[in-house]
């Protein structure tokens, strides 16, 4: 069972629910967690899919997680506020 976190950064606001490695595998498939350096979102891409935003269609794609990573809007450290999604 995988468990998705929702992050905010303190400064901007920013939130997003991910998870804690940036990585996971669930009965859909192994996703990953990445920062669009185009339009400056996180995002969930399959492993099985080419890596390009599904927001903006970038191919401007960086390895994200949130322990490691900042606000992708403000480069600020984010906060975890609670668990927001359990999946299978």
């Amino acid at each position: 069972m995988a468990e998705y976190k929702q992050y905010k950064c303190e400064s901007c606001g920013y939130t997003v629910a991910a998870n804690p490695k940036g990585h996971d595998v669930t009965m859909r498939g192994e996703v990953y967690s990445y920062m669009c350096e185009e339009c400056h979102e996180i995002v969930c891409v399959p492993a099985s899919k080419k890596t390009a935003c599904p927001k903006c269609g970038a191919e401007k794609l960086v390895k994200w997680n949130p322990v490691k990573g900042r606000c992708p809007k403000c480069n600020k450290k984010m906060q975890e506020t609670g668990i927001v999604l359990m999946v299978d």
